[in-house]
């Protein structure tokens, strides 16, 4: 499972715009990507020219901003791209950040990229809340995140604030188990803990590699179901992967298979219901994690590093 290269470009053309901070036109991009080359000539390996390269990155760009809703911060055309006055938090720009760090540039990539895999589910579990659910962070550290460190009485803490009528099957759970394959627990809407079966979206996060994403989210999808005497049966369940990369320009065939297996929520997809007009306030851990990322994309080699995952 590949994206095409213009993926990879239109991330570096945007980390481009939030370091330049004004507009740049197709020949300003030519300039900083393909220095030395003529814009309008294949390479000799019979790839597309520059400009058709860069007109294809924007053309991405456009089906970005459509698909965001009103959280896509860049003005962009057929010809152009621009920052936004970022200022504080934003969910797209903490998205592009985390996955530009793979471009490589700054001296703590591994650091940084180490804590964004963290914070990432914190970004998934806030844009859940701000489109109206009701979500949890399962995943540890828990006690940071305002649940007990130990598995089981964490899951009870969840079942009781989602408000679903259930009894925990100690029995069932092993002395390894983290989070039980699930990241971020949503449900609609407060359950009334008279009955269980109430709906519930069930979210692994998965900042790895694109070709596993499949994997992440079928394998141990009803393994949470699997530890409860009763209360949240995987029948009233839904299984949802959640992912920073941007999957529009992933092949039908791909993207079907995908949706076979769960609710995928691409960097789009978290970003609209990220824009939804809720006010919930971000974790601290988050706010100050965003700090050192914004800070660090003077230092992301987005002119080249997005040639390595091509």
């Amino acid at each position: 499972m590949t994206i095409p290269q213009s993926v990879l470009l239109c991330d570096a053309l945007e980390a481009a715009a939030l370091s330049f901070r004004r507009s740049l036109s197709v020949t300003d991009l030519s300039r900083l990507f393909f220095p030395g080359q003529d814009w309008d000539k294949p390479a000799d390996h019979g790839d597309a020219s520059p400009n058709a390269k860069l007109r294809d990155a924007l053309g991405l760009a456009l089906m970005r901003r459509s698909a965001c809703g009103h959280g896509y911060p860049f003005d962009i055309s057929d010809r152009s791209i621009k920052a936004a006055d970022v200022r504080a938090f934003q969910p797209y720009v903490f998205l592009l950040l985390g996955k530009s760090l793979n471009f490589g540039g700054p001296k703590e990539a591994d650091a940084l990229l180490r804590e964004f895999r963290k914070c990432f589910e914190d970004v998934v579990c806030w844009a859940m809340r701000q489109a109206g659910f009701v979500a949890e962070v399962l995943s540890e550290p828990r006690a940071e995140r305002g649940l007990p460190v130990k598995l089981a009485p964490a899951l009870r803490e969840l079942a009781n604030r989602l408000g679903e009528a259930a009894a925990l099957d100690e029995g069932k759970i092993e002395p390894h188990d983290n989070d039980l394959d699930v990241d971020v627990l949503a449900v609609p809407l407060k359950g009334n803990a008279k009955r269980g079966g109430w709906p519930v979206v069930l979210i692994q996060c998965a900042t790895g590699a694109l070709a596993d994403l499949q994997a992440k989210v079928a394998e141990g999808a009803s393994t949470f179901a699997s530890v409860w005497l009763n209360g949240f049966p995987h029948a009233s369940s839904v299984r949802a992967g959640a992912t920073p990369d941007d999957l529009l320009s992933l092949c039908d065939n791909h993207w079907n298979r995908l949706c076979a297996d769960g609710w995928i929520l691409d960097r789009t997809r978290i970003v609209f219901l990220a824009s939804c007009p809720g006010k919930v306030p971000l974790p601290k851990a988050l706010s100050s994690f965003w700090g050192k990322l914004w800070a660090a994309r003077r230092e992301i080699d987005w002119r080249t590093g997005w040639q390595q995952g091509a």
